[in-house]
């Protein structure tokens, strides 16, 4: 029997073509899956995917701004009175600007701030609202941070920033709340998703140099889902504070 059958998974960010993948992912585990997103919209796309696996009864879905740190107490209290409980967070909640690739001298104030209050801060407010249930049990929190957070490519410095902020995050939680046996990792993916195939098609030249080693940008359920689930899983109890690329080898070229 899988281990996820008796647990329930937060994400943020959950309408996200990422965040979605890994939804079906622990659904198929046996997981109750949880979604919160700031866009009703978005939340549809996690509902209906939830519906199409036959997971709809096992799955809620939330909007919540993550900047709204009493919201996110909100939402992760109708989680624990929904499936009695949080065992695992994944913070997939981000911000682009578009276009995708913007000069740091052209970049605003309200750009930047919108960054830093989704992730790192949005994330810090999530993991805040789910220690409490945490706690007592322990539990595993996964943030999605980035290779640009190491080394930011011409025109991603403010996205760069604010996921170097979010590595930091991920560190000082996982040092902070080892006490309670919570590990906090973060992961750092290369993933084939349409924003990735768009620029593929329309800016080839400025991705072209960062194609991973194994030749292709990963899958989203095939590729970067088993290192999630690991994670997530009891198989990863003593790793924490660890930023994990997984991106076909991008990371070596940094």
């Amino acid at each position: 029997m899988s281990e996820f059958k008796q647990r329930t998974v937060v994400i943020t960010g959950a309408g996200g073509f990422i965040a979605t993948a890994l939804a079906k992912v622990f659904a198929n585990l046996g997981a109750s899956v949880v979604g919160i997103d700031i866009s009703a919209e978005a939340l549809e796309r996690f509902s209906a995917a939830m519906a199409d696996i036959g997971h709809a009864d096992a799955s809620l879905g939330l909007v919540c701004d993550l900047r709204d740190w009493d919201g996110l107490k909100v939402a992760m209290a109708k989680s624990v009175e929904r499936f009695g409980g949080i065992h695992v967070l994944i913070n997939t909640a981000t911000f682009r600007t578009n276009p995708v690739f913007k000069d740091l001298e052209a970049t605003t104030i309200e750009e930047m701030t919108q960054h830093m209050a989704v992730s790192p801060i949005g994330m810090m407010g999530a993991m805040l609202a789910v220690l409490p249930y945490m706690k007592e049990k322990g539990g595993r929190i996964i943030n999605f941070g980035s290779g640009a957070g190491r080394n930011p490519p011409i025109g991603l410095a403010s996205y760069g920033m604010s996921k170097a902020a979010t590595h930091s995050l991920t560190k000082a939680a996982a040092r902070e709340w080892a006490k309670y046996q919570i590990t906090v990792n973060g992961i750092l993916p290369y993933t084939l998703t349409p924003q990735v195939q768009r620029t593929l098609e329309l800016e080839p030249e400025k991705i072209a140099i960062y194609m991973p080693p194994l030749g292709y940008a990963g899958d989203a359920i095939k590729d970067l889902g088993p290192a999630v689930v690991f994670l997530a899983s009891d198989a990863s109890h003593y790793i924490t504070g660890q930023n994990l690329p997984v991106d076909g080898g991008v990371d070596l070229m940094m």
